[in-house]
């Protein structure tokens, strides 16, 4: 059977693929330094905090300009055909249990991952049983940092493997296609 495909909210995204799978659980790993919540905050319309308080997720989506609600956790159960992201702290199990109330619900549920947060092992897991991975990362490059994003898996849609960069211009995403061709 194949899944219905929703808006990922991320424009370029939606342009090459179309969006997402929906119901899907899609890891995505985030590098705290490419300010992935200029990408994170449009792929949800509801969002779980576990490191950020309630009012900074608020204040810093309405300083990019998107309009989410914050829940808790056990509010996601209540919630159908909505993409949801989740600052995400637990196992491989409970990304199963995550993964299962997206299939019950018609949700996307994004974990947001801090790249540096599990030891290879358990992101490995966590990437093995999920529907899609994100990558946000940023590196280097002599006086300035490079953002970019990946989309290297994503089962019942399509996967984005090369990295895309982007620029931030006053808090807002912009695809930065000086180099790289989409």
């Amino acid at each position: 059977m194949m899944k219905k495909i929703v808006e990922s909210g991320i424009r370029i995204v939606d342009r090459i693929t179309g969006g997402f799978p929906i119901p899907s659980f899609v890891t995505v790993v985030v590098d705290p330094l490419a300010t992935p919540e200029l990408l994170i905050y449009g792929m949800c319309d509801y969002y779980v905090p576990n490191f950020k308080s309630k009012d900074v997720v608020v204040r810093e989506a309405e300083t990019l300009g998107y309009n989410i609600e914050v829940v808790d956790l056990d509010k996601i159960k209540d919630l159908r055909e909505c993409r949801v992201c989740v600052e995400f702290e637990g196992d491989f199990r409970m990304a199963l249990e995550l993964r299962e109330i997206a299939y019950s619900n018609d949700l996307i549920i994004n974990a947001i991952v801090l790249k540096d947060q599990y030891e290879d092992g358990e992101l490995s897991r966590l990437m093995y049983v999920s529907d899609g991975v994100v990558v946000v990362e940023s590196e280097k490059v002599g006086e300035r940092f490079i953002f970019k994003f990946a989309i290297p898996k994503m089962v019942g849609g399509y996967a984005i493997p090369n990295y895309v960069r982007f620029k931030t211009e006053r808090s807002v995403l912009e695809i930065d296609t000086s180099r790289d061709i989409v």
